[in-house]
């Protein structure tokens, strides 16, 4: 058995429904080295109960209360208390893929790990679906950086899940889930991480299992879900002002991480579209944008940034067109 041990966060709001599958999906992994940390968001459904009667009946397990503060808070919480080398998250309504631990454990140089990805995939009534974040065998032939894998690969997820983390990286570059977003935190925290790392490695394995709910809140979008967008684009521009001394590699991160929160906005505010809303919108974005946005030699969607930088009309028409375009033909 290996010897890592594993610290395995799940922030718990009202997810009764799905909670033991998601739990029994991670007790049940032959790779036994871990500790499994619930915390609770202030639940008003059965949730905190299910957590308890785990936790009795499993000493691996420890659950923790908190009142309702979002994930990122939770998320953090977990991370202070996590006794393992490494640390993964997983969401409370999705699950994690039989013998996955010791497959991805097995596999590596346990003395060479930042970072880990594994394969995810969307999973819906028992069955596996299309793969989030893909990557072929390219991939597995060196260890990367944080900037040389998104310029050599255009590789940059927006999601913690299915990744593997070392703990002590994490704390050594004080990296943390920005608080006070209600989306887009873990983009954010995926861009921090990106700034730091000097050894990424992917494994061919499938491990984390998305269930994507009809009903989850991350899917309903209101005028003002939209507009709270721009505090991940705030968020970014302090970063930028309190660490005065970053490379412009790290730079040209943040850079993207601002485009692609603006690209965002304009997506979602398809399901809020009205020309108050848009005008809104419009003047809100000017106001957030300090300047030109530089992404150096990231090649990830170059022609966009240049013209949002040329012009921000021009670009939000071509967005939501688009994303009109993609709704109506069902793609995406």
């Amino acid at each position: 058995m290996t010897n890592i041990y594993l610290s395995i966060i799940i922030p718990v709001y009202n997810v009764e429904g799905y909670l033991r599958k998601c739990i029994e999906s991670i007790i049940s992994q032959d790779f036994q080295d871990f500790e499994l940390i619930l915390i609770n968001d202030g639940s008003t459904d059965g949730s905190r109960e299910l957590c308890e009667q785990y936790a009795l009946n499993d000493n691996r397990i420890k659950v923790f209360h908190q009142k309702n503060s979002g994930v990122s808070v939770a998320r953090n919480s977990g991370l202070e208390k996590a006794q393992g080398e490494l640390i993964c998250f997983v969401d409370g309504d999705d699950e994690i893929f039989p013998g996955s631990l010791n497959a991805i454990f097995n596999s590596i140089d346990k003395s060479m790990i930042e970072m880990i990805i594994a394969r995810s995939f969307k999973f819906q009534n028992g069955d596996i679906e299309e793969e989030k974040y893909n990557f072929d065998q390219s991939y597995f032939k060196k260890q990367f950086e944080g900037f040389d894998l998104i310029v050599e690969k255009s590789y940059l997820r927006g999601s913690v899940c299915g990744c593997i983390f070392n703990l002590n990286f994490l704390k050594k570059n004080r990296i943390k889930f920005p608080e006070g977003l209600a989306n887009m935190e873990d983009s954010i925290f995926i861009s921090l991480v990106h700034l730091y790392i000097k050894q990424i490695i992917f494994v061919d394995q499938k491990f984390y299992l998305v269930k994507e709910r009809s009903d989850s809140a991350s899917r309903i979008w209101t005028f003002d879900k939209i507009y709270n967008l721009k505090n991940s684009i705030s968020f970014i521009n302090d970063f930028l002002a309190q660490n005065s001394k970053l490379s412009y590699e790290q730079i040209n991160i943040l850079h993207f991480s601002i485009y692609n929160s603006v690209s965002t906005i304009f997506n979602k505010l398809i399901y809020s579209l009205t020309f108050k809303n848009y005008l809104k919108i419009l003047s809100l974005i000017k106001k957030e944008l300090k300047g030109e946005i530089d992404t150096g030699d990231i090649r990830i969607n170059k022609g966009k940034i240049k013209l949002l930088n040329t012009s921000l009309v021009l670009f939000s028409i071509i967005v939501i067109l688009n994303r009109k375009i993609r709704i109506f033909f069902n793609i995406g």
